[in-house]
């Protein structure tokens, strides 16, 4: 019984992990995104930021990346931007930290 389970989990985990893209499709999309949040944030806040980190979302056939860093030569400014790579790359939503 124990080792049904186990294994049931293991599928489980595995399947999760198939998005149906490749590292290079991942990475592209990143770049893509990325850009755009830049962008973003330098039109609409007035900062130059840092992307260091992403996250795709898990939601299925999702179609948004998280991003997260800070503002460039300020890593106490935190941000965070959702971008749909399925709309052109558009943000969805932003929040950022703003210390004084």
């Amino acid at each position: 019984m124990f080792k049904r389970v186990l294994g049931f989990l293991l599928i489980l985990l595995i399947l999760q992990g198939c998005n149906g893209m490749s590292q290079k499709e991942e990475e592209e999309i990143v770049q893509k995104a990325t850009h755009s949040a830049r962008a973003y944030f330098i039109e609409e806040v007035g900062w130059d930021v840092v992307i260091t980190e992403h996250e795709f979302t898990d939601r299925e056939n999702g179609t948004e990346v998280f991003l997260y860093g800070h503002q460039e030569g300020n890593k106490k400014n935190r941000i965070h931007a959702m971008v749909d790579f399925s709309k052109d790359y558009e943000i969805g939503a932003i929040g950022y930290d703003s210390s004084k």
